[in-house]
């Protein structure tokens, strides 16, 4: 049974998923989660930015264990190839997608804390929260061998966008369908979600982005001899 510190910070990372992080007072937390006593979250976590905190590293952590997981079994079936990268990025924030549990707001309250203007996700979370993340980009090197780093660095970080904008709508969706009675194919969505990044992260490198790289290079070469 959920205690109730663990009440308050899942019902905190509901509201915010619903009404965004601004939209939602420390006090109407409290409410909605049965707390009498109005600083029960003081309590708990000291202040708003604790709480946001304490969400953060809860999930990351969960979900590192989960990608940490699937890049074990891909090294055991020996899979290396770009797409087995990329699954291990979907698979672990798709997990509760994929359950027949309709109650899912993890992906819509990552989606609300990466656009907001003064939430550092990566401060947030914890160096050992982060192991998945690193295996993760040591393959797509691995798999992208020919892909200049400064690419492949903004690509990885456009994927993650492209990942968590979408699994946020599709938990909206499932959301609202669960409330129809409708049924939503969550396994093709994903999928396809899957497909998309792989062909976005694969993609060829144009002449104009070539042209670019050669301007940047000399420049890059030029203030490390300054120094």
């Amino acid at each position: 049974m959920p205690n109730s510190s663990d009440i308050l910070l899942l019902t905190a990372e509901r509201l915010y998923a619903e009404r965004g992080l601004d939209g939602v007072s420390l006090r109407e937390i409290a409410r909605e989660a049965d707390q009498k006593n109005n600083s029960a979250l003081h309590y708990h976590f000291g202040s708003k930015d604790a709480l946001l905190d304490a969400i953060i590293r809860y999930r990351m952590r969960e979900v590192d264990a989960l990608r940490n997981d699937y890049l074990d079994r891909c090294e055991t079936e020996g899979r290396t190839d770009l797409r087995a990268a990329v699954e291990a990025l979907v698979r672990p924030l798709a997990h509760g997608l994929l359950s027949p549990r309709p109650d899912n707001y993890y992906n819509r309250f990552l989606a609300a804390a990466q656009i907001h203007p003064d939430i550092d996700l990566i401060a947030h979370a914890s160096e050992e929260a982060q192991g998945g993340f690193r295996r993760v980009y040591s393959k797509l090197e691995q798999a992208l061998p020919r892909l200049p780093p400064a690419l492949l660095r903004q690509r990885y970080l456009t994927g993650i966008a492209l990942i968590t904008f979408s699994l946020a709508d599709f938990e909206r969706i499932k959301a609202r369908k669960v409330r129809q009675s409708r049924g939503f194919d969550m396994s093709r969505a994903v999928e396809n979600l899957i497909d998309m990044t792989v062909g976005a992260l694969a993609a060829p490198v144009s002449d104009q982005v070539k042209r670019r790289l050669e301007v940047a290079e000399p420049a890059s070469q030029g203030k490390q001899t300054l120094g």
